[in-house]
This record gives C-alpha cells, structure tokens and sequence, in this order.
C-alpha cells in the first residue's frame, strides 16, 4: 500500500493532471508540442547525462539486462503474432501492429520518471540500458512484419532500416546517453556551475514528462475491436512482466535491482510509438490508440500492486 500511495499515486497523479489540463484550451496542439519537446529534447537527455556523466553508471555495462529484456520482448511478440492469428484471424499487417503493442513499452515519458522516482540514480542507469536498445531492436521487428504484410517479401526496405538508424543517431535521448558514458570514462568531475545547470533542468524531466503524457493522452479515444485491445492490455500488462521475471530471476540470475527494472518496465502500457506506426501503415489505428489509452488507466493500479509485491516501500 505504501508504494502506491508514495510513489505511484504522485506519478499518475502528475499524468492525470496533465490529462486535465489537455482538456482545456491552456495548451492547445502547439503548446503540447512544445511542451513534449523540452522534455523529450532538453529534460530528460538532462538528466540522463548528468547521472551517467558524475559516474554512477560507468562501471554498469553488463549487458544481461539487455538479453534478458529484450528475449522476453521477443518471446511476448511471438505469442502476440500466434494469439492474434489464431483468435482474431488478423492478417499479417496488423499482426505486426498488435504484436508491437503487446512489448513496447512507454520508456522514455514513463519508465524513466517512474523508475527513478522509485530506484534513484542506480534504477536511472540500469534503465538507460533498455531505453538505449528498445526502437532500435523493437521498431524494426513491427516494422519487418508489415512490411511482408504488404507483400515486401525481403523484409524491411533499405530506405527504412535507414531512417531508423538515422532518427536514433538524432535521437536526444540516446545522444545524452552516449555523451554521459563517454564523459565517465574521462574520469573527470563535471564542473560546478556546468553540475548546477544540468541539475536544474534535468530536475524538471520527471514531472514534465508525466504531465506531458497525460496531455498527449487527450488525444487518443477509444475505438475498434475492444476485444482485441483488451487481449493486448493482457499480454502487455501481464503476461509480458511475468516473462520478464522469469528470464530476468530464474535463468539469467541479475541482481535484484536489475530485476525489478526489468519487471516494472514490462509492465508499463503501450507506448504511443505504436499508435505512430499505425497510423503510418494506416492499420490497426483505433485499436492501436484504445490499447495505449486503457493500459496507461490500468497500469496505474496494476504498477502499484506489482512495486508492493516486489517490496518496494
């Protein structure tokens, strides 16, 4: 009850605010557009470089964490690619879609508020592992089902693989990331007043993020298959966490802390990148939006149950 009430409760409680105040004309499409910017471009990439830069997270390169999620990841998308078949009868362009939503989690504007405000600086660092791995690893493979959907039977198109790489080198997030290793690796301090600066913004990252997203979320409506969107909810919210576990715990044996990461993580709602590859293909669209509108609703109670399992206070 008390990691609700500590920890969850304040972070949903931030997005609901920012879900309220989307509602109004304060933002608007523009001002939610830059709002979401600072965060995205200035914010988080602050607080991400300052955490890594000061050295909590140079010795933290062991990449089982890596393998561990990112199996699981692959594990959830096929069982997602076979229940989809099987229940719903989908064609494969939507498959790729339905699959995408079942392991892609909210990563930058909810797993990295969320698991700093419930790990620190060293819940910070293992997450960043994730983060640094997930559209790279995971957009592509969504990506790779529907394009043989349309009948683009070699796989991805070049020009795409392309586009890709190149978002994630222009990538803030990932660039603030790769900046703050290499600045550990240096061995130097940051500068006081350089410290200071980074700080302050970066201290605005965590309740940014979350307002942001709760804005973004006026945006989204219920639609479609509701059956579908609820199977997807399922396999994201639960059973992708207990794979997590199992591979993280049991088989590749990762500290607690690593564990935990790993499981809360898992267990975050769709990310809205979903809903945007959707609309690219133009499939799966309301269901896509449903599936990242309701797993945000339920995940609030359902991160909450899952930090007091695990013992966090």
């Amino acid at each position: 009850m008390s990691a609700i009430i500590e920890i969850v409760l304040p972070v949903f409680g931030v997005i609901l605010c920012g879900y309220v105040v989307g509602k109004t004309p304060l933002l608007g499409p523009e001002g939610l557009k830059g709002f979401a910017n600072f965060v995205f471009c200035v914010a988080i990439p602050a607080l991400l470089f300052r955490t890594i830069a000061r050295g909590t997270g140079a010795n933290m390169a062991d990449f089982s964490l890596v393998y561990s999620y990112f199996l699981g990841c692959l594990i959830v998308f096929g069982l997602a690619l076979a229940v989809g078949r099987v229940l719903f009868r989908l064609p494969l362009q939507d498959l790729g879609v339905f699959g995408m939503g079942a392991v892609f989690s909210n990563t930058v504007m909810l797993a990295i508020p969320l698991v700093y405000t419930a790990f620190g600086d060293e819940g910070l660092t293992r997450i960043m592992f994730i983060v640094t791995f997930h559209s790279m690893i995971l957009i592509p493979l969504a990506t790779m089902v529907v394009e043989i959907g349309r009948g683009s039977k070699a796989g991805v198109p070049i020009h795409i693989v392309g586009s890709t790489l190149l978002s994630l080198a222009k990538n803030p997030v990932i660039a603030s990331m790769v900046a703050g290793l290499a600045w550990a690796y240096t061995g130097w301090n940051l500068p006081g007043p350089v410290d200071r600066f980074l700080e302050l913004l970066g201290s605005g990252g965590v309740p940014c993020s979350l307002f942001a997203l709760g804005a973004s979320l006026t945006t989204f409506h219920l639609g479609g298959d509701l059956r579908q969107s609820g199977m997807l909810l399922v396999l994201k919210l639960a059973v992708h966490p207990v794979i997590a576990w199992f591979l993280a715990s049991q088989v590749f044996a990762l500290d607690p802390l690593s564990v935990s990461v790993a499981v809360v993580t898992a267990a975050l709602p769709t990310g809205i990148n979903v809903f945007i590859l959707a609309q690219r293909y133009d499939r799966y669209v309301a269901r896509s939006a449903t599936a990242v509108l309701v797993s945000t609703i339920v995940s609030a109670v359902t991160v909450g149950v899952l930090l007091g399992f695990m013992g966090v206070r």
